[in-house]
């Protein structure tokens, strides 16, 4: 599998099992080049990816994002690649995407909590300080 791509991966700054830097060492063991880090309506996880794949050369990150849009009722979700993580607006855009997947976590808690399934809403969500 040597200089394979993976354009899509998640980490611990969303839905992901692994750290930015541990998720870059996994990747770079089985021998892929370059990686899209591609939370869900975050960047926060880049800055670390990226500094740990400075010293796992040739290995290439590209810095990404998958954002949920909603159409028709229905989550559809769009992977950008090489954004400016800089941006205010987008940071102000990914800030209100999370309060809402929040308040999404937390509306089916209550729902699940009236059909007699409560779970703890509080250990799903994780705040994030950023973009």
């Amino acid at each position: 599998m040597a200089g394979a791509v993976d354009l899509h991966s998640h980490t611990t700054a969303s839905d992901g099992t692994l750290r930015p830097r541990e998720l870059v060492r996994a990747a770079a063991r089985r021998g892929v080049r370059v990686l899209a880090v591609t939370d869900h309506d975050s960047t926060e996880g880049l800055a670390e990816a990226l500094e740990e794949a400075a010293a796992l050369r040739p290995l290439e990150i590209v810095p990404g994002i998958e954002i949920t849009a909603v159409d028709n009722q229905r989550d559809i979700h769009v992977l950008g690649y090489f954004l400016d993580t800089d941006d205010e607006a987008l940071g102000l855009f990914l800030l209100a995407q999370r309060a809402a997947r929040i308040a999404r976590v937390e509306a089916i808690g209550a729902r699940l909590a009236m059909l007699g399934v409560p779970i703890a809403v509080d250990t799903l969500v994780v705040e994030t300080s950023a973009v």
